[in-house]
């Protein structure tokens, strides 16, 4: 970077009130962090079996992919602040009502699993639709966006941290209470910004001609031919992301106690690494360009985590490496999205990209169990070259087709 150049990144958090919504924004969505280990280990305490404990985590994440595009597109038509707030409420009660039903009372439990799931506030939506608000175009919300990514690394480091802490603390009922009040705690501080209060609905005065061309009506963003394969490409970069933890767990079978945790550290740390790189120095080339490179390039640095023979040293490096390109990859898909997208239907685009993550993500951590169930000798082999398949696949289907198609 040259002397006189200004470091985007800088000037992103010294912007009024970006550092202050990033962070509340994550605190609320500490419980997305927390919830699985939190659930199994309440079911587990309470004498409850592993099945019911899979049931519940899963029907709170499936609800949770379902239930942001539907409080998104609440939000783009009603502002953020009530449909934050009420939803931050009806989650938490929620998780409450998990805490004290879990074991007794399973299928009260799982209805209040779905409902803190449906009802998550779409705090990650909402953010990433305030960030060109508050900082126009250019290298500044590239970095922005990679910031945002790093940190949601950050968060999932701290949320299982936060639950051995929370039930050293208050037990495994109490722990899940206490997910539920952060998440409640963070929304709130969110929603009463005042650049979320000013973030409402109805902002069609402001738009472009081909923004209301895109936006009238404010039908779905699915419904924009060019989007719905940037969902897939979504769903195809957290394939492998969901993966990871059953191969590094499959791998510690020969290797040593423990090993997973610090393979997925590893890993997490080499994405804050991407993630610090790519907000300092933001991509120059077009993000529908770029997009697709980073999810091959992300592909093909999974590959060296198949060798399953290697010393485990070196395959916490090869974790450690292929956590490089996942911000990166994440950073371009939100300018993509932000460039496709009508300013009026913003948030539920955002919120689409999040659920395609989340599917992605369940999806390979379910496809790897049904492989790994098999103890087969090829297990990891076939998981990692499984999940690298499919993201390179829904890579290539994304890649632009003209120059057209860059620009536009």
């Amino acid at each position: 970077m040259g002397d006189g150049e200004v470091n985007p990144l800088g000037v992103v958090l010294r912007t009024r009130g970006t550092v202050y919504l990033l962070v509340s924004s994550l605190v609320g969505r500490l419980p997305t962090a927390m919830s699985s280990l939190a659930i199994v280990q309440l079911v587990r305490l309470q004498g409850g079996g592993y099945t019911l404990a899979g049931v519940m985590t899963a029907a709170y994440i499936v609800a949770s992919a379902v239930g942001q595009p539907l409080l998104s597109r609440r939000i783009d038509r009603a502002g953020q602040t009530r449909v934050l707030l009420a939803s931050a409420i009806v989650s938490a009660a929620a998780f409450v009502g998990l805490a004290v039903t879990a074991a007794a009372l399973p299928v009260a439990a799982v209805l209040c699993a779905l409902l803190a799931g449906l009802f998550t506030p779409p705090l990650e939506p909402s953010l990433r639709t305030l960030w060109p608000r508050m900082l126009g175009e250019g290298r500044t919300l590239k970095a922005a966006f990679s910031l945002d990514a790093g940190a949601q690394e950050v968060m999932f480091i701290v949320g299982p941290l936060l639950t051995v802490l929370g039930i050293a603390a208050f037990g495994s009922t109490g722990n899940v209470v206490f997910a539920g009040l952060l998440g409640l705690a963070g929304a709130v501080a969110f929603a009463v910004h005042p650049v979320s209060r000013s973030a409402g609905a109805p902002t069609h005065q402001h738009e472009t001609g081909s923004e209301r061309a895109r936006g009238a009506g404010h039908p779905s963003p699915l419904r924009n031919a060019a989007f719905l394969p940037i969902v897939l490409f979504t769903f195809g970069v957290g394939v492998p992301v969901g993966a990871l933890t059953i191969v590094v767990t499959v791998f510690e079978d020969s290797s040593f106690a423990g090993f997973s945790g610090w393979a997925l550290a590893a890993n997490a740390f080499g994405a804050l690494i991407g993630a610090a790189v790519i907000a300092v120095r933001p991509l120059k080339i077009a993000a529908r360009r770029a997009m697709p490179v980073c999810g091959l390039l992300l592909a093909l640095l999974y590959i060296p985590l198949a060798f399953d023979h290697m010393p485990p040293a070196a395959y916490l490096v090869a974790a450690l490496v292929a956590g490089l390109l996942l911000p990166p990859t994440l950073t371009q898909i939100f300018e993509t999205v932000e460039q496709l997208s009508a300013r009026a239907g913003l948030t539920e685009a955002n919120a689409w990209v999040v659920s395609a993550m989340t599917l992605g993500i369940a999806f390979g951590t379910l496809g790897a169990g049904a492989v790994a169930s098999l103890h087969g000798e090829f297990t990891i082999p076939l998981v990692v070259g499984g999940s690298v398949f499919i993201t390179a696949v829904f890579s290539v289907a994304v890649l632009p087709r003209s120059r057209a198609a860059v620009a536009s």
